[in-house]
């Protein structure tokens, strides 16, 4: 796999994690109390990912990790099938 992929690919996951759980974050925002549910969720996705992201560069097979950053990115997605 190409390395300049894996960080393209992770850079973009990585955004995508920020801002869906920023979106989660604010507009589940009623009466002015920031929703815990969605905090918890978006930082266990971006240490999850960060670990993922962290095995591709340094482990000997990245393409077994590539696959568990696309199973960290099925909560991700799910939200928004639901949506359309």
């Amino acid at each position: 796999m190409n390395s300049w992929f894996t960080h393209i690919f992770n850079i973009l996951v990585g955004i995508l994690i920020v801002v869906e759980g920023g979106v989660y974050i604010f507009m589940n925002n009623k009466d002015g109390d920031l929703h815990l549910r969605s905090m918890i969720m978006t930082v266990l996705l971006m240490t999850a990912w960060a670990m993922s992201y962290r095995k591709q560069v340094t482990s000997d097979n990245p393409s077994a990790w590539l696959i568990v950053t696309i199973i960290i990115m099925i909560p991700m997605i799910l939200p928004w099938l639901f949506f359309i």
